[in-house]
């Protein structure tokens, strides 16, 4: 019989804990009940004494509200450069891929907009955004461009 009133206090026990009933916050739990004998939300309350207070300084700190990229800083015009060779002075979609040679080094031929033919190699400059060809494959040409991501 002792054993049963164990087990049943301990399922009741994990029941309340599971259901939210009490919870072993320290302080002291106040049960409530309805006039049919139903148990309500309990009322936790916290005890009496010295609890350490806190204060924000935000002295100093920045504001958490604020972006931490200042867009208006990015917006300035980007220098327009002259353009070194005919390569520079066209955008990289304008050139159309004729030829690729890949005897050694790799050469590939590409034709401006103007239908003037020329010959580059890795590391050449091409474009007007400062892309440099990093590698000519065997049907592609590989070309970065400096970006700013924000």
């Amino acid at each position: 019989m002792v054993a049963k009133l164990k087990q049943l206090s301990l399922l009741t026990a994990a029941l309340f804990m599971a259901f939210g009933i009490f919870s072993l916050v320290p302080g002291k739990l106040v049960f409530a009940l309805n006039q049919t004998g139903e148990i309500l939300k309990p009322v936790i309350t916290m005890p009496q004494g010295n609890h350490p207070s806190f204060t924000y300084d935000s002295l100093g700190k920045p504001d958490p509200f604020r972006p931490f990229i200042n867009f208006n800083a990015i917006e300035r015009p980007i220098p327009t450069k002259e353009p070194k060779t005919p390569l520079e002075r066209y955008s990289l979609n304008q050139f159309k891929l004729v030829g690729i040679l890949m005897a050694g080094k790799h050469f590939a031929m590409v034709e401006d907009p103007e239908q003037i033919s020329y010959t580059i190699t890795e590391g050449d400059q091409l474009g007007n955004l400062s892309g440099t060809v990093e590698e000519i494959r065997e049907n592609e040409i590989v070309i970065a461009e400096p970006y700013l991501d924000i």
